[in-house]
């Protein structure tokens, strides 16, 4: 894994610290009121925030990417409103052989062709 991608809400300095040192790039937007420290142990931080605000964020989601975290959101949307938003079964393991089953299915859909999403207004 060479990238996360997630959502603002998942922001933390010391999470993206962390991976930052793990060798894997946090695309997690801080927030809007995020001010540069200065300090060794914010360095992934800084750099983030000093990009976001000479350039935009929007900007930031070109350089990084974080436009896959919507396609990624909207395919599980799909996903649940074919099949549901909860596994039928109540056993553990008959659940894990649901959760292939439906892993098989959207392999076979998306392997047919893949989904055209048109943006309305």
């Amino acid at each position: 894994m060479d990238q996360v991608i997630a959502d603002g809400a998942y922001y933390s300095i010391e999470r993206s610290e962390a991976l930052s040192r793990a060798g894997v790039t946090p695309v997690i937007p801080p927030p809007a009121h995020a001010v540069v420290h200065g300090d060794e142990r914010t360095r992934w931080h800084d750099q983030l925030v000093r990009h976001i605000h000479d350039t935009g964020i929007y900007a930031f989601h070109n350089k990084y990417g974080y436009g896959l975290r919507a396609r990624v959101e909207a395919q599980v949307s799909r996903i649940k409103r074919c099949i549901g938003t909860r596994l039928l079964t109540r056993k553990t393991e008959s659940q894990q052989h649901e959760g292939v089953i439906i892993a098989n299915i959207i392999n076979l859909c998306n392997a047919f062709a893949k989904p055209v999403s048109v943006k309305n207004a």
